[in-house]
């Protein structure tokens, strides 16, 4: 059974001090990333924290029982340009996004970003984030960066921790090498805006935070901004509005992948009667009224990883919580997957599996209609998995890459798939993207009780002048020491694959 809240009419958050009486924001500035030079290198290592909140333990009443996946022999994934992506760059984790517009490829870590032409020609160097968002010496984290097929255009992110803002950008044209318009959202003083995601329909952008007190570390709420996509296109002062919610961690704006006016927004929760998803339905657009409904919808065990081994070292790496990592929209449908607690089959052990969940839309204006219309782990016996990210082939075909490690396999990136025809709950035999070469154990990121930090996330995207491809990107172990770092490094690989 569904349940959907009361439609509720979402007015701006912030009076004249941060935004004028029409709830408008103004740009910052514009970048153009041909214009910045090569991205510093920063000698100081850096670890950034992980902040999260631990789901509910014990037995629920109402839990449904995991559904793991059924492997099918065949292995109809296939990889064909694969680029040596960004570096070590004295940061962990790296927080790996790629997406593919027209022309070119963009992928950014924690504080650089590059793009190729897509035959893996560089067209440029390496580029720093802290420029590219007017950030100047500010802690910054969490890059997001997706192409909006609809507008035409690539949206981007990143966190403030220093100012308490996001900074979001919008490109002037479909080249990823073009101008930026940057705009700023801001939380309440004294707070960490944390992962913020973003995400789009055909006439807004939504950003989304996870907020906690800079002094206690104490989540507080989730706070979102949904913002007239029209307004920021043009590069002009965009009407906007906001609201928090105690209620859900880590709401999770989704991507919009096939023209839709409703705006969509995801969260896992771990409740006492059960585990569900939470889809939030967005419609309007600023300065018009904006209406939000919630439609809760039980699914099978959610709760969080175990850490993951890794050969050579007793250091485990931090495999994350069960937050939604990636998730898209098409064609009346939602895809979304996160990391999850599971057994794989011929296992005795609980390992970090990827949970992956499919949900009908329904009609936009009657969100009690959504359905789960697919809920399954996918687990691998002896290994553990981790971080996933997906994106959708124009022919309906999902596709998925995550990491992947053992105690006899080093953190390596692996791709799969669930054809449009192939059977419900099923995904295709994984192929290897890139094999690690080494353990990530650089010292300052594994001083934690859950391992070595890791993730926080992969990047997924769909190429929109060929989407029979999915473009994918992940982190693995280079098996390069850092002798300043004290520990063996990442990388990150760049790969199109098709279904």
């Amino acid at each position: 059974m569904t349940q959907a809240l009361p439609i509720m009419h979402v007015t701006p958050a912030y009076g004249k001090s941060y935004w004028d009486e029409q709830g408008k924001i103004a740009p910052d500035h514009k970048v153009t990333i041909k214009e910045l030079a090569r991205a510093p290198v920063n000698q100081k290592e850096r670890s950034v924290p992980i902040y999260r909140i631990h789901t509910a333990a014990g037995v629920k009443a109402l839990e449904s029982p995991q559904v793991l996946a059924r492997v099918n022999a065949g292995q109809n994934v296939e990889t064909s340009t694969t680029i040596e992506g960004i570096g070590y760059d004295n940061v962990t984790p790296p927080d790996v996004q790629v997406a593919a517009g027209p022309l070119n490829i963009m992928e950014m870590v924690n504080l650089e970003g590059e793009a190729w032409a897509k035959d893996g020609t560089p067209q440029g160097p390496p580029f720093d984030l802290a420029t590219f968002f007017g950030t100047g010496t500010d802690f910054i984290s969490d890059p997001k960066v997706f192409y909006d097929s609809s507008g035409g255009r690539w949206v981007t992110s990143i966190t403030d921790v220093t100012a308490s803002t996001v900074k979001v950008g919008v490109s002037d044209t479909s080249d990823a090498t073009g101008g930026f318009c940057v705009y700023t959202v801001r939380g309440p003083r004294y707070t960490i805006l944390d992962q913020p995601i973003i995400g789009s329909s055909d006439d807004k952008i939504i950003v989304s935070a996870n907020v906690f007190s800079s002094f206690t570390q104490q989540f507080l709420h989730t706070q979102y901004w949904v913002l007239n996509k029209s307004d920021m296109m043009a590069c002009s002062p965009a009407s906007f509005v906001s609201k928090t919610s105690t209620s859900f961690f880590s709401i999770h704006p989704v991507r919009s992948l096939t023209s839709t006016e409703t705006g969509y927004m995801v969260s896992t929760a771990n409740r006492v009667a059960g585990s569900i998803i939470a889809v939030f339905s967005v419609n309007g657009v600023p300065p018009n009224p904006v209406s939000v409904s919630i439609t809760r919808l039980p699914v099978s065990s959610i709760s969080d990883p175990p850490s993951a081994t890794q050969p050579g070292t007793i250091l485990a790496l931090d495999t994350g919580d069960s937050r939604v990592q990636d998730a898209f929209w098409s064609n009346g449908t939602i895809w979304l997957a996160h990391n999850n607690a599971c057994t794989p089959s011929g296992d005795s052990y609980t390992r970090s599996c990827l949970h992956l969940v499919k949900i009908g839309t329904g009609n936009n204006t009657t969100p009690g209609q959504m359905t789960v219309m697919q809920d399954f782990d996918f687990g691998i016996a002896g290994k553990y998995l981790f971080y996933p990210a997906i994106s959708q082939t124009a022919n309906g075909d999902l596709v998925m890459v995550y990491g992947l490690s053992s105690s006899s396999d080093y953190p390596g990136i692996e791709v799969t798939t669930q054809a449009s025809t192939d059977q419900a709950g099923s995904v295709e035999t994984p192929t290897a993207l890139q094999q690690g070469n080494g353990p990530v154990t650089l010292l300052l990121g594994c001083i934690s009780t859950s391992g070595c930090r890791y993730g926080d996330y992969f990047g997924a995207g769909t190429d929109p002048s060929d989407p029979t491809k999915v473009w994918v990107a992940g982190e693995y172990g280079s098996g390069t020491l850092d002798y300043a770092a004290l520990g063996k490094t990442w990388a990150t690989k760049i790969g199109s694959v098709t279904g």
